[in-house]
């Protein structure tokens, strides 16, 4: 990640990013830190399911993965297929 948290004089805190070598969030609470990480890993996550999701819905794509490759006809058995849906 290259950041480190570091304590100011007042107490507040600031966070130094060492692959810009700057101060990237200053004067801040513990808790402001927290939200912050959080969307910004949140960020990421959407990034990354919509890299995967390309990749999976692409149809000149055969193998999305470069590996073991699950298909509904080929790999997914019907106890699996039961497994938690998204209403």
């Amino acid at each position: 990640m290259g950041q480190r948290i570091i304590r100011q004089p007042d107490g507040r805190l600031v966070v130094f990013s060492s692959n810009t070598d700057s101060l990237i969030i200053t004067d801040a609470t513990a808790e402001e830190i927290v939200e912050w990480r959080a969307a910004e890993a949140a960020k990421e996550a959407r990034r990354a399911n919509r890299a995967e999701l390309e990749r999976v819905l692409d149809p000149d794509n055969p193998r999305p993965y470069r590996q073991l490759m699950l298909t509904w006809e080929g790999g997914i058995s019907p106890e699996q297929e039961g497994r938690e849906r998204l209403a």
